[in-house]
């Protein structure tokens, strides 16, 4: 006999054996072949008992093996993403606004949030660029339930500006930062931005890793022309009007 017998919101689980020998020899099978353990975990309906498409098994042989589900990107409202980034962001406070902004889940645990809004720079606005200001990945997980977050944080940012009609995506990264993830999701470095302050009296800013040397990353966008329904009047209803223009004035 085996099944599963339990499946617990931290993503770990209890399988169900007929003898403590036979479980003693599931588990060392499943952490010596993962791949082998996620199709046995598929058969036993572990996607029907969650809801949610099985990516793999993880077992980094320090800890309980924990079911890693795809990763699903879902909207996000502002005042959430706030509260996750004041929790989990390492050296950065929330950002005060934003254009747009998603969450990404794996299972029903939140793993990140991205926040993109206008250019900091004063420079770069009114060109059609928008920045990333903000991507924020939980750290007390396993780290394999956020393996690929960011990149595809990254990539919903683009693919979202690019919908909303912006040209260029950008963002900043500190200079120690490998980019791995930006450069997954097609983005390239344009080389080191400085780490200079723009707190001013006038504009009190957050000076918080401020003079830190950091490398600005970007992402060239080809939105689709918007037609404009001003213009597009329905033959038939102006037909109809012209109509009845001529109804009135015979009579």
């Amino acid at each position: 006999m085996l099944e599963i017998a339990e499946i617990w919101s931290s993503h770990e689980f209890m399988m169900e054996t007929c003898c403590s020998a036979r479980h003693e020899q599931l588990v060392a099978e499943m952490a010596d072949d993962p791949d082998w353990a996620t199709g046995l975990l598929r058969h036993l309906g572990a996607e029907e008992l969650t809801g949610f498409r099985l990516r793999r098994l993880y077992d980094n042989q320090c800890s309980p093996p924990v079911l890693d589900f795809r990763l699903t990107v879902e909207p996000v409202q502002f005042a959430t993403m706030q509260a996750f980034v004041r929790d989990h962001h390492a050296h950065c406070p929330p950002p005060v606004t934003w254009r747009f902004g998603a969450a990404i889940f794996n299972g029903r645990t939140q793993i990140g949030v991205v926040s993109v809004g206008n250019p900091v720079a004063r420079a770069y606005m009114h060109r059609g660029w928008v920045e990333v200001n903000r991507l924020c990945i939980r750290r007390d997980t396993a780290p394999q339930l956020r393996w690929c977050a960011c990149s595809q944080l990254y990539g919903y940012a683009a693919r979202e500006a690019e919908r909303r009609g912006f040209s260029k995506i950008i963002t900043y990264i500190r200079e120690d930062e490998e980019g791995t993830s930006l450069r997954a999701a097609g983005w390239q470095c344009e080389g080191p931005a400085g780490g200079r302050s723009w707190n001013s009296g006038a504009r009190r800013r957050n000076t918080n890793n401020a003079f830190v040397p950091k490398l600005r990353w970007s992402r060239l966008l080809k939105p689709k022309p918007m037609r404009s329904s001003a213009t597009q009047t329905p033959l038939r209803k102006t037909m109809r009007h012209r109509s009845a223009s001529a109804w009135l004035q015979a009579a």
